[in-house]
């Protein structure tokens, strides 16, 4: 499936796959690939819930320039329509796990943030939640979204606020 949702966003290509896989290249060549991985362990204690949850990752799967990534206007709202083109169908649970391994965690968490409240009106179905995990000296910066429609997902918020914490 290819799309054009937005006319500031990228052409993408839905290619699916076990990773539920969408492809799209910059007018400066980078290739994107965003994924959707089932991570449905996250509520493995909460079956009845009935959330189909999805792992969201964003990565270059080709940098030709082999340089740092210039800005890119159209790559927010290009992520967002695949968001959209994922999530709004099928209306599950995505967590956002900002990777913190090199110490921009927390950058990226901001940079999530901006991208989904610039393209997705407040008054819109999506609610996003943010938390944060400290696992040993760093801390893992998370976002959830789901449909403001999903039967459970007060329940869903709260078990995903919670998450980790039983043991403290």
């Amino acid at each position: 499936m290819e799309s054009e949702k937005s006319s500031s966003a990228y052409q993408y290509v839905a290619v699916g796959g076990d990773c539920n896989s969408y492809f799209f290249t910059t007018i400066t060549d980078i290739v994107y690939e965003i994924k959707f991985v089932p991570s449905s362990e996250y509520f493995n204690a909460y079956m009845d819930l009935g959330a189909e949850v999805f792992e969201m990752t964003i990565s270059i799967a080709d940098n030709p320039t082999g340089g740092r990534l210039t800005a890119d206007e159209r790559v927010a709202p290009t992520i967002f329509a695949i968001f959209e083109d994922f999530f709004l169908i099928q209306r599950h649970v995505i967590v956002f796990i900002c990777d913190s391994t090199d110490g921009r965690g927390k950058a990226r968490h901001r940079k999530f943030g901006h991208w989904f409240h610039d393209q997705n009106p407040s008054t819109d179905i999506l609610a996003k939640f943010d938390r944060f995990v400290v696992d040993g000296s760093h801390r893992i910066y998370l976002s959830m979204i789901l449909s403001r429609l999903h039967p459970n997902a007060s329940r869903i918020v709260e078990i995903f606020m919670w998450m980790g914490e039983e043991g403290k």
